[in-house]
């Protein structure tokens, strides 16, 4: 799935600045998740099999999400670990722009 900024499907433009995010690594985190007591549902929940806006109120949420996976050794298991800290950093940026503009995000399933 790709993550754009803005806040319904028909606003964005697929040629804009995205984020892609595999669906492993969504399945790796739902596993994870089990086994912390932060709450991730918010990120694993998202759809990545469906086009799905992202409300602007739940950025601060996710990018919370974000910053505890990378600042925890929650990847170390992940396949390919630094790919998926680079996955997750870049979500985190670019929610970081859209909360800056006052927008939501929207998530491109495959």
């Amino acid at each position: 799935m790709n993550f754009y900024i803005g806040n319904s499907i028909d606003e964005i433009n697929e040629q804009d600045v995205n984020v892609e995010f595999c669906d492993e690594l969504i399945d790796f985190i739902y596993k994870m998740s089990g086994q912390v007591s932060f709450d991730m549902s918010k990120l694993y929940q998202i759809d990545p099999y469906d086009d799905v806006e992202v409300s602007k109120n739940d950025l601060f949420q996710i990018a919370e999400i974000c910053k505890y996976i990378l600042d925890t050794a929650l990847l170390q298991n992940y396949e390919e670990p630094d790919e998926g800290r680079q996955m997750v950093q870049d979500l985190l940026e670019i929610i970081q722009k859209a909360m800056t503009s006052d927008l939501g995000l929207v998530s491109i399933g495959d």
